[in-house]
């Protein structure tokens, strides 16, 4: 094993994490295009890249945390690092309903 591989949690991590921050990155882009409000145009006037690069920092955190969220939540309980898969769930058995006897009555 190489000394400088990063572990498979950090990995994943990281990779939903600049996932997150793409995906902020075409939000803040679309905010600016779509100028919804004026706001794009009152970013650009008075604020500059500075605004730009908080509002890109902040959704890319909110993005990036449900990224990782959303990706932990879609794992399926294997673990990468073993060959043959890990520990699965077991899910209940569908519920059936069982037959029952039960004599007839005579109306009278």
């Amino acid at each position: 094993m190489r000394r400088n591989r990063l572990p498979v949690a950090v990995r994943f991590m990281l990779l939903h994490g600049i996932i997150g921050f793409g995906l902020a990155a075409i939000f803040v882009g679309a905010v600016l295009w779509a100028d919804p409000g004026g706001v794009g145009t009152l970013i650009l006037r008075h604020g500059g890249l500075p605004v730009i690069a908080l509002l890109w920092f902040f959704s890319g955190l909110t993005f990036g945390s449900v990224q990782i969220g959303a990706a932990v939540m879609l794992l399926d309980g294997r673990d990468e690092g073993q060959a043959g898969g890990g520990r699965r769930l077991r899910v209940p058995p569908m519920l059936v309903p069982a037959r029952a006897a039960a004599p007839a009555r005579r109306r009278g």
